[in-house]
């Protein structure tokens, strides 16, 4: 049976069945009552069809979530020395927080506000890294890093791909929200840069409505730059967590030195690809029984 995938799959409704004759036998209503059974069952073919057909599961939608931070522009007019404390003119800001960190090249700088077009209130030189000269036409990645060596960053997302009741707090982008109670498999990749010549461990976790989830932690070792690149790891892995509607989850992050980044690496050109942001988190609903 050729299923219809633009119109949504309903449950059967349990039919309102004719009331019988108060006496004798009465074939029409008894064809009206075979007929009204008739339709009944069609529609619980047609529902379980849908369902346990070789595609069924095409036809059924689940909560889910799917949220990453890729922030990256151009320098507009050249930063023409290392000390240089000047406002920083891009092609937009469109995408970058309101004050934070961004990547030129190898150099880490940081700025207190921005306009349309320009970063304000610099401070060069951060986060181990070293300052330079920098031409028009670079490219300029945002980047969070974490507020010290003792202190903890609730990595934030900047762009929803999918969701269906899994959300991006409003007031808050480090937090994904659930609207439906059940067990959900979250999956994540970071992109870690160090920009100091010596190499850092990073610690990576899971909190549960401000609550640290046991046993989801892992420590991954960020190497030294080769060259004029910064030092750059992937880190990966899920976590199966039991939600219940109205809570949400954060992922973690500690550096021991308080230098590495979750930074957006920009795309190539020799050979072309694509950014690499600098977190991508999804979440896809597993099952309501718990």
């Amino acid at each position: 049976m050729a299923l219809n995938r633009s119109a949504p799959i309903r449950p059967s409704k349990a039919p309102n069945l004719p009331n019988a004759p108060r006496e004798g036998y009465n074939s029409g209503y008894f064809d009206q009552y075979s007929n009204v059974l008739r339709l009944y069952f069609n529609q619980i073919d047609n529902f379980g069809a849908s369902l346990l057909n070789g595609s069924g599961g095409g036809s059924v939608t689940f909560p889910y979530g799917a949220f990453h931070q890729d922030g990256y522009t151009t320098l507009t007019n050249a930063i023409p020395t290392s000390g240089s404390t000047a406002t920083i003119v891009v092609g937009s800001t469109t995408g970058f927080a309101s004050a934070g960190t961004i990547l030129i090249q190898k150099e880490l700088i940081s700025y207190t506000g921005k306009t349309a077009t320009t970063f304000t209130g610099i401070t060069r030189s951060q986060y181990g890294s070293s300052g330079a000269s920098h031409a028009a036409g670079v490219y300029v990645t945002e980047t969070q890093a974490v507020p010290s060596a003792t202190t903890a960053l609730a990595i934030p997302y900047d762009t929803t791909d999918y969701s269906n009741q899994v959300s991006l707090d409003p007031t808050d982008n480090s937090k994904i929200n659930f609207d439906v109670t059940g067990i959900y498999n979250i999956q994540f990749s970071l992109q870690l840069l160090n920009a100091k010549s010596s190499i850092d461990n990073v610690t990576l976790w899971f909190r549960q409505n401000g609550v640290d989830i046991p046993n989801t932690a892992g420590v991954a070792t960020v190497p030294i730059g080769p060259g004029t690149s910064l030092g750059a790891t992937i880190s990966a892995w899920n976590l199966v967590v039991y939600v219940n509607s109205g809570d949400y989850i954060q992922l973690m992050m500690a550096s021991d030195s308080g230098d590495t980044v979750v930074g957006t690496y920009p795309p190539g050109t020799a050979p072309v690809h694509p950014v690499s942001p600098a977190v991508i988190l999804t979440t896809t609903f597993v099952s309501a029984q718990y």
